[in-house]
Parts: C-alpha cells; structure tokens; sequence
C-alpha cells in the first residue's frame, strides 16, 4: 500500500520514528545534524540508526552550516542557507512571514533537488490558489501541522510534491507515542 503523496519525516532523533516511517512507506527521512537545535543527532546515533532503515532517502538537515564531520556526506543535505543551495539539496524556506510570490523569487534564484515551505496552517488555507500554482512549477513540500480537512485540501487541491512531518523524541529507549505521526501517515494511505 503506497501513500497519497511523498512523505519526509523531519527532526528524527530515535529509531523508533525511524522504523516506523520507513515501514509506513514514506520517501525520505530527515536526521538535524545541526548542533544548535534542539534536535541534533550525532554522527555516531545518526549512523546507528541508519544502519537499521533501508529504502528510504536519507536526509542531514544542516540549517545554515555544512557539518565538519564526514560522515554525514554521502546523504543528501537540507539547509536553509542560499549558499549552500544546489539541484543536489533540498532548500528548506521558512515562509511565515513571506508572500507566495516572494517563495516563487526565492525558489527561482536557489537551486535545490526540492524545496521544504514551513507554513502555519492559515497560510496554506488563505493562499492555496496561489501554493498550487508554484507547486506546478516547483517540486515543494509543504511542512505545517496538519489535521485531515488540511491534509485533504492539500492532496486535491494545492497538490505539492509531498508534505514534511516532524517525529519527536522517544519517552524512553523503544517507547514512542506515534499518534500525530501515525493519524496523517494513515490518511495518506491509499486504498487497494
């Protein structure tokens, strides 16, 4: 059973999230290897859980700053600086406060493999004319808190690429609440 759009689950920090998202079918799953969040995942967690997913694209996501350690490069990288920006990155844009035609200018002048748009909810609701227009010109994936009518609004009528969700940290070592995770990955599931 595949999904009604890609998925990359964002901010991973355990390998419960990891599991789960890979056995749920999602495409890409994002590890924040920038040491200033409060997110950050080491080389050593990053490659340990690594080692247990396959068939999903792995994501470093840098914010504005290359890591110095090695062995986060042969994945691909998500950064939010213009100059680390290529049609081998994905560019992620924090667009609270920008226009939709201020997204298109800055997709334009920045390269990437795809574009993440955080976005509070009413954005998406209030401009989602305008989102499905520059989803048909660029490979977006929207990033907000969706809840179904958002998530159905998104799939039929902005029709991005795909949508980013966030995991989030484990109780304990194995015990992990999947609720948020798991309500939008099963509305996304398509039926046989």
């Amino acid at each position: 059973m595949g999904l009604k759009l890609s998925v990359k689950i964002g901010d991973v920090t355990n390998l419960s999230d990891a599991r789960y998202a890979a056995g749920m079918g999602v495409d890409y799953i994002g590890f924040n290897i920038d040491t200033s969040t409060d997110y950050f995942v080491n080389a050593s967690i990053f490659k340990q859980i690594v080692n247990w997913v396959s068939g999903v694209g792995i994501i470093g996501e840098v914010g504005n700053n290359l890591p110095s350690d090695e062995d986060f490069s042969p994945y691909l990288t998500e950064t939010t600086n213009p100059l680390l920006a290529n049609d081998n990155a994905v560019f992620r844009i924090k667009a609270t406060g920008l226009s939709v035609s201020q997204l298109g200018e800055i997709m334009e002048s920045n390269l990437a493999l795809f574009y993440v748009i955080e976005l509070r909810p009413e954005q998406i609701k209030s401009a989602s004319k305008e989102l499905a227009h520059l989803c048909s010109n660029y490979p977006v994936y929207l990033s907000t808190t969706f809840c179904e009518a958002l998530l159905e609004q998104t799939v039929t009528s902005i029709k991005p690429k795909g949508i980013e969700i966030k995991g989030g940290q484990e109780d304990q070592p194995g015990f992990k609440d999947y609720e948020g995770i798991a309500d939008v990955l099963e509305w996304l599931e398509e039926e046989d």
